[in-house]
């Protein structure tokens, strides 16, 4: 499903603006590879905010879903294996990469800490070195934002109930009318 329409609220935001600073400053960087999109997402996929040239015939929801999934499967081999905290996940196709990375916790009242998470898609050219360097260099600033944003804090907070009457009104100011054929 290609989605052309995305809510405001993911896109126009202090998040989406440090977004785009990684991105732009990847490519002054390298001038290598193409970058799909950005996603700053919590360990339950519930989307904080997207880049602003996030490639549109990208279905956000899903790529925050498997970005979540592959963080989740990482944490399970993370607790297997008793390392260390987890830094990163990668999947590795053929014609791009799927990039997942811990940028640190919020903590929520009452709700505990909330792992934040940037999910990159990207095609083979793309220099996941210096991508890390600027997620990195960018984490704090966006942990930051998040802070100090009530409505993220508040989305976060969320359980999954409210979680799908949150998304059910995100997708009425996409699709209008057409809600009650969507689910």
């Amino acid at each position: 499903m290609t989605l052309t329409h995305i809510p405001k609220v993911l896109y126009q935001n202090k998040i989406t603006e440090v977004l785009d600073d990684i991105r732009y400053n990847y490519g002054i960087l390298t001038r290598k590879g193409y970058i799909y999109g950005l996603i700053t997402i919590d360990q339950d996929a519930k989307i904080i905010a997207i880049d602003s040239r996030f490639d549109r015939k990208l279905n956000y929801w899903d790529l925050s879903s498997i970005g979540a999934a592959l963080y989740g499967v990482a944490r399970q081999g993370q607790d297997f294996f008793e390392t260390e905290s987890l830094e990163r996940a990668t999947i590795i196709y053929s014609d791009m990469r799927l990039f997942v990375k811990s940028i640190g916790n919020i903590e929520l009242q009452k709700k505990g800490k909330r792992d934040i998470l940037i999910v990159l898609l990207t095609d083979n050219e793309v220099n996941l070195g210096v991508m890390i360097l600027q997620m990195s260099k960018f984490a704090q600033k966006i942990k930051e934002e998040i802070e100090k944003n009530e409505h993220m804090k508040n989305v976060l907070k969320m359980p999954e109930r409210e979680i799908k009457e949150h998304i059910k009104e995100l997708k009425k100011q996409i699709f209008k009318d057409k809600i009650g054929t969507i689910s």
